[in-house]
């Protein structure tokens, strides 16, 4: 069949690469220029900067690093240490710096001051979230919001708010209150998973490395943002901001739900608008710096990860140190990527400044996910939908190519790629 697929996020791509295996015709619209998933990676004194930077824990993210391994692609472990830090006072305070155990890769606590001051709070409150995820995960009832997963078990405040609302922070990339209605299941299962000491993988040449290879022999249109979606007869046309017009057998549709309305024939897909709609999403803005004032005040305490919060725990922030994870960026000018930055950066040291859309998940996106699938099936089916939007769990990558294999088993394309075990080669030297 002839497909489009609109999108080139990690959704779109996932589902053309799978597709265009099974033997069909596949074309890419993306509104952007160049590729949606690595259009906003950045060349910085002969690296990479790879924005959003993207690390993967071998279970949590198993389907995308098969995709990957299936494709070529080789992986290396990363040990993401972190820092954290008290804001908003004289002087910024690094009060917890983190390492892990070479066997094991279990984090444990790296500064006098953080076992000193808050040692036996940070282990006890490690204690009470492994007590309180195996009772969960023992329970009957587990459609529950992280919000009431907290209210229901004693955890140590500062373990709580200082170090695992951070962590998710970092996953998860929205506002606590908005995180407290996400499905507990999920960042529970992603938090057992880390507490449990598994390594993490980066891709060797990062996204760049596996947006050229999931577009290999894909005809991608880029600049082509779509007007319309319209079913004609046995056909669907698809016409872009160019006044370009094509017919295709079927339409895969990987945006935001958001930007449905732009495109889709409103009669012809009202049940699926007004459905689609109703998914969330937050914006939020990264910065790409070489401004080392988001890192704690002594250099020793640099991490791959820095929190700065204040002791209330009503602002925070972090920022990933590039350097120290981005091979090709060891022995070049520190640079950071700061997500939603609540302190001030200077101007004159910002590379970029990018907009991030991330889903939101709560437990009604779960049943429309259910309703958006048991349409899928529907005879004579023209026009599908997947992202990271549209599957259980974290809104990440895993998500987006979950879609993309449900998308397949509709098309009855075969999943050469599932269940592979990454290739992990050893680990670069890098900036720590």
């Amino acid at each position: 069949m002839n497909i489009a697929v609109i999108g080139s996020g990690m959704a779109g791509l996932a589902t053309a690469r799978i597709l265009k295996d099974a033997g069909h015709n596949i074309t890419i619209f993306e509104a952007l220029p160049g590729r949606g998933m690595d259009s906003h990676s950045i060349a910085f004194e002969g690296g990479l900067i790879d924005a959003p930077l993207r690390v993967m824990n071998q279970q949590l993210w198993k389907n995308t690093l098969s995709l990957a391994t299936h494709l070529g692609i080789k992986t290396f472990p990363v040990r993401t240490f972190m820092a954290c830090s008290w804001l908003f006072e004289d002087k910024t305070e690094t009060w917890l710096t983190t390492s892990r155990t070479r066997i094991g890769n279990f984090p444990i606590i790296n500064n006098r001051k953080g076992i000193k001051q808050y040692g036996w709070r940070l282990v006890k409150g490690m204690l009470q979230l492994k007590t309180a995820i195996h009772q969960f995960f023992k329970s009957k009832n587990q459609d529950i919001t992280l919000a009431e997963f907290i209210n229901n078990n004693e955890i140590e405040e500062v373990f709580w708010h200082g170090v695992v609302m951070n962590v998710l922070y970092t996953i998860c990339t929205c506002d606590p209150k908005t995180m407290g209605e996400w499905p507990a299941k999920p960042l529970l299962v992603f938090l057992k998973q880390l507490t449990d000491g598994d390594a993490l993988l980066r891709l060797q040449g990062g996204t760049p490395a596996l947006v050229d290879k999931l577009i290999e022999g894909i005809e991608l249109h880029s600049s082509s943002k779509i007007t319309l979606v319209e079913e004609q007869g046995d056909q669907v046309l698809v016409k872009n901001i160019e006044g370009e017009s094509f017919l295709f057998d079927k339409v895969v549709v990987a945006t935001p739900t958001t930007k449905l309305e732009e495109f889709l024939n409103p009669e012809q897909f009202a049940e699926d608008i007004a459905l689609l709609k109703q998914f969330r999403f937050e914006d939020g803005e990264l910065v790409m710096h070489t401004d080392p004032t988001v890192m704690p005040p002594n250099r020793k305490d640099w991490s791959v990860l820095s929190y700065m919060m204040d002791r209330q725990f009503t602002k925070q922030q972090f920022t990933v140190w590039l350097n120290s994870i981005e091979p090709s960026l060891v022995g070049k000018t520190p640079v950071f990527q700061t997500w939603r930055p609540v302190t001030a950066i200077d101007p004159k040291k910002v590379i970029a400044s990018v907009k991030l859309t991330r889903a939101v998940v709560d437990l009604k996106t779960v049943a429309l996910n259910k309703e958006i699938q048991e349409r899928h099936k529907a005879a004579n089916r023209k026009v599908f939908y997947c992202g990271s939007w549209s599957c259980d769990g974290l809104p990440i990558l895993e998500s987006a190519v979950t879609s993309a294999m449900h998308i397949a088993e509709i098309f009855g394309a075969p999943l050469p790629f599932k269940d592979l075990k990454p290739k992990v080669e050893v680990a670069p030297e890098l900036g720590y």
